[in-house]
């Protein structure tokens, strides 16, 4: 042991530098701390990147076959035409001025024996003759008269001339009446109709009508 220990004494100069050293080491470390908060570690930054979901949407087509159908419309001409058609026979007419009803085609006639030539008239003496036997006023069913060889309405009191076409004679007709054409079977003594000379009234087209009612079964073939 030294002689200071035995003493009991410190040097004063060693004791304060001790002292001394002890203050800077303290003085060192405030420092470190204090200028590393008062200056930052430089720090490495990471770039966060977000995630994002992408939802993709898909439209799906179905294409289904289809058919086409094509419709063509095609306009044909049809002649229509009357029927030769048996109305009568010679022997019906045993003397002039006689009449005996029929039907051609579906349409109610007269046929008549005037005992004078008469236009459109066939038969030996050619005075057969046929009408339609409905009005041609309001379609009235008419008669014949023998005493003047007219076709008479009962409604409307018109009156057409058998001998000459069916001519209107007196009345509210403005035309001739219906007549039929006549064919004359000198072999057999029938008489055949081949057609109307004009309207039958009501009807827009007598032949197509008159067919009409014949397949329909409304007319006698």
């Amino acid at each position: 042991m030294s002689k200071e220990k035995k003493d009991g004494n410190v040097d004063p100069n060693r004791r304060a530098i001790v002292i001394g050293g002890a203050a800077a080491i303290a003085g060192i470390a405030a420092g470190i701390v204090i200028g590393g908060n008062a200056f930052p570690r430089a720090t490495t930054t990471k770039e966060v990147v977000p995630e994002v979901t992408v939802q993709k949407e898909y439209i799906t087509t179905t294409t289904t076959p289809t058919t086409t159908v094509t419709t063509k419309t095609v306009t044909q001409t049809v002649q229509v035409a009357f029927i030769k058609q048996k109305v009568a026979n010679i022997s019906q007419f045993p003397s002039p001025k006689t009449s005996v009803s029929a039907n051609y085609m579906g349409y109610p006639v007269i046929i008549i024996k005037t005992g004078v030539p008469s236009i459109g008239g066939v038969g030996p003496d050619g005075d057969i003759v046929g009408f339609s036997a409905n009005c041609a006023h309001m379609g009235y069913p008419i008669v014949y008269d023998p005493n003047t060889n007219c076709l008479l309405c009962p409604y409307h009191f018109s009156q057409y001339d058998a001998t000459v076409g069916g001519m209107q004679v007196v009345g509210h007709p403005n035309q001739y009446l219906a007549q039929l054409i006549l064919e004359y079977d000198e072999s057999t003594g029938d008489i055949y109709a081949k057609g109307f000379t004009r309207l039958v009234y009501g009807t827009y087209n007598t032949a197509l009508q008159g067919l009409q009612q014949i397949m329909s079964g409304g007319g006698n073939s």
